[in-house]
């Protein structure tokens, strides 16, 4: 089968499940895979895979042009991508721009490709939610073949802010890919970190991640236990320099370190000892996943998908959004029980491994296209 795939190439969940999708599908399955955008997935960057093409969408710059009209180009030359390839389904992530995109070229074309969809959360409760935008990313989820949420939460959202029929969506989990993310990777030494116990959080610090809350949080247990502590910040973002002058301000600058963006977070996941996740929005919670994965409990708010990967006391915990004294209190049981700790480790990796196996989910993909 040829499949074409639209998506983000930055870092960030969907970005990272439409890769794994592609490389499963040609490196596991056979398929032949097609990424188009304006540059590669990023974790295709660092890997040559035979089955797999990137084809760069080239922008026309041009003055009457306040804005250059990306969705127009993705559009045209998928067009002519789906006639040289015999394109016989486009999977788009993200409903605006992709899915218009793709639906827009099938037109062109005149090809009876097949349009999948999966939206992944901020397409629907940001950006498809606004007024301005709200008939359009209707319009691409009514008149794809086919649509996909990430979860359960995410799929009645969009029912219901959209006014989709139930039935046209339907639930396909993220998966995790266990040979990036299991208990046994080497685990690395951070000099930021050295003989200090590790709390990680990882995230784009936007403010929907909470991330002031995260510095909060890591002050509150600092508080309470009688460990070397230090916090790790994985990731680049808007919110960077407030949690930077609040640590300064709690006077924990010193254990709070911000490593940047890693591609590779499985040695970094499994060198620490707690992750944090204090969102008040999360469609699915892909880190909450790599991280249990690795046999690392998280703590995270209980919003959005958030409760669909966690269980509750049972392979990590979920606090109230907002309720930091909740947090702090479930981080230091967690820290100071190591027969807890031990257990809820285990049981991460069981739920990781079995419920959202790669292999599993891929399998749903490709019934999907077929």
């Amino acid at each position: 089968m040829n499949v074409a795939i639209l998506n983000y190439h930055r870092i960030g969940g969907s970005g990272i499940v439409a890769y794994e999708i592609g490389r499963s599908l040609a490196e596991e399955r056979g398929h032949r895979v097609h990424f188009i955008g304006l540059e590669p997935p990023f974790r295709l960057r660092d890997n040559f895979l035979e089955r797999i093409t990137f084809h760069k969408v080239e922008v026309k710059e041009y003055p009457v042009f306040d804005y250059q009209p990306y969705a127009l180009a993705l559009a045209s030359q998928l067009s002519e991508i789906i006639l040289e390839n015999d394109i016989q389904v486009i999977h788009s992530h993200y409903a605006l721009p992709h899915a218009v995109a793709a639906l827009l070229a099938r037109d062109i074309s005149g090809r009876k490709v097949k349009c999948v969809t999966t939206l992944h959360g901020t397409d629907i409760t940001i950006v498809g939610a606004h007024p301005s935008m709200m008939n359009i990313t209707r319009y691409a989820i009514k008149n794809s073949d086919l649509v996909t949420a990430v979860s359960n939460s995410l799929r009645r959202e969009t029912e219901e802010k959209l006014g989709i029929e139930k039935g046209k969506i339907r639930t396909i989990y993220n998966f995790v890919n266990t040979r990036d993310f299991n208990p046994g990777l080497k685990k690395i030494e951070l000099a930021h970190c050295k003989d200090r116990t590790m709390i990680l959080h990882i995230s784009n610090l936007r403010p929907v991640k909470a991330p002031l809350d995260v510095i909060k949080i890591f002050h509150g247990i600092l508080q309470r236990v009688d460990l070397n502590l230090g916090l790790c910040i994985l990731g680049e973002g808007p919110m960077q320099s407030g949690m930077m002058r609040l640590a300064r301000d709690l006077e924990i600058e010193d254990r709070v370190n911000f490593l940047g963006a890693f591609n590779d977070l499985g040695p970094v996941i499994v060198s620490s000892r707690l992750m944090l996740l204090p969102s008040l929005q999360e469609s699915f919670g892909l880190v909450a996943l790599e991280s249990m994965a690795c046999g690392v409990p998280v703590v995270a708010s209980r919003v959005g998908g958030l409760p669909e990967v966690i269980e509750d006391g049972i392979n990590s915990c979920l606090f109230e959004s907002g309720n930091l004294d909740e947090a702090i209190e479930k981080s230091v049981d967690l820290l100071n029980d190591q027969k807890g700790y031990l257990k809820m480790s285990q049981q991460a990796v069981k739920t990781a491994t079995k419920t959202f196996s790669q292999e599993k989910i891929i399998l749903q993909y490709e019934s999907v296209y077929q």
